[in-house]
């Protein structure tokens, strides 16, 4: 058994540290999630009143809200560490139980400590009427208003 120098541990500490580092710069500089697949999460008559809809959280992390006349798909995964969003229990804001932070039905974030606002995951309605979220396709906020962003309602 090989024992670890003081230069060699010094050096492996140094290089645990940049890691680390790299890490949390890398949390913090985009909110991209990485996802992929395609959910079809039903008929546009399925979000008939505006809201926010927690069905599609636990299996594809997806959020799907209407709000303003449109029907949109949100990333379930905070941009502040990356957990899982739920809706509140009066339904109105979208929350990360594990650091606090709060989301507007929109997806802004409305109390830290997340900064950004969730993503928005492409969605279209197919040839059978059916609403598909694309989770490849992501757009940030200043993208929010993008044709593949959200449909009509």
């Amino acid at each position: 058994m090989s024992e670890l120098n003081r230069r060699d541990f010094v050096v492996a500490a140094i290089g645990a540290v940049c890691a680390g580092c790299m890490c949390e710069f890398a949390e913090g500089a985009s909110p991209s999630t990485q996802m992929s697949g395609t959910v079809d999460i039903g008929k546009k008559s399925d979000y008939s009143k505006d809201g926010i809809f927690d069905k599609f959280i636990k299996p594809d992390q997806v959020v799907v809200a209407r709000e303003d006349g449109k029907i949109y798909a949100m990333s379930a995964i905070c941009t502040h560490r990356r957990a899982i969003v739920t809706v509140s229990n009066n339904g109105n804001e979208i929350i990360c139980k594990r650091h606090g932070s709060h989301f507007s039905p929109m997806g802004t974030p409305t109390k830290g400590p997340a900064k950004i606002s969730l993503l928005r995951l492409a969605i279209k309605e197919n040839d059978k009427g059916h609403l598909i979220v694309d989770k490849s396709k992501q757009f940030e906020e200043k993208k929010w208003d993008d044709p593949a962003a959200s449909v009509t309602a």
